[in-house]
């Protein structure tokens, strides 16, 4: 099973979960929807976990963006495997700048993102991933316009398989590219 996680005013239905859902159809993908405020987010995640673990040993997180941040806590918390797609995992230096009113781009939803909000994912960052690492796989755009790589490279290059990619962007244009490291990262045991 893999647990696509998406990113920041995105939901469930975003385009990279469902290309995984149509593209990995032989592997359960759930892709589910979660609230903005990160502690509601973490908790909602955590029971979703805890029950797949009870049907399935074998589940991987796969985040993008945000998402990818929560994955990286989520996978180091139970020891899980990851895919991490132009993760966010330093986010408080970006979404310094959507504190205030917001709109979720898939659901429309309006909503106020608070300092209080930045402060509980001060709580979920993985500093060094390398000292207690999960198995990881790293896909990420040089063409990224809103996180620069580097950063991403330069906290698990010791530790992942890491797949960089001449252009694309924010969004991962690679995706299909990726999907042979996905399926090896998920049949291993």
């Amino acid at each position: 099973m893999i647990i696509y996680l998406h990113g920041f005013n995105s939901s469930g239905a975003s385009a990279k979960g469902q290309f995984l859902k149509q593209q990995l159809g032989d592997i359960t993908v759930l892709t589910p929807s979660y609230h903005y405020d990160p502690a509601r987010a973490i908790d909602m995640l955590q029971h979703l976990i805890e029950a797949s673990l009870a049907l399935d040993n074998n589940i991987m997180l796969a985040g993008s963006s945000l998402g990818g941040y929560y994955a990286q806590y989520l996978a180091h918390y139970y020891r899980l495997k990851q895919v991490l797609i132009n993760p966010a995992l330093m986010p408080l230096s970006t979404l310094d700048n959507y504190l205030g009113e917001n709109i979720n781009f898939y659901t429309g939803e309006r909503y106020e993102l608070k300092a209080r909000h930045l402060d509980t994912l001060r709580t979920l960052d993985v500093p060094a991933p390398c000292i207690e690492p999960v198995p990881t796989l790293l896909l990420l755009d040089k063409g990224d316009e809103v996180l620069d790589y580097h950063a991403a490279i330069e906290r698990y290059q010791a530790c992942a398989d890491v797949r960089l990619f001449e252009g694309g962007d924010h969004a991962f244009q690679h995706l299909p590219d990726a999907l042979s490291p996905i399926r090896e990262l998920h049949a291993r045991q």
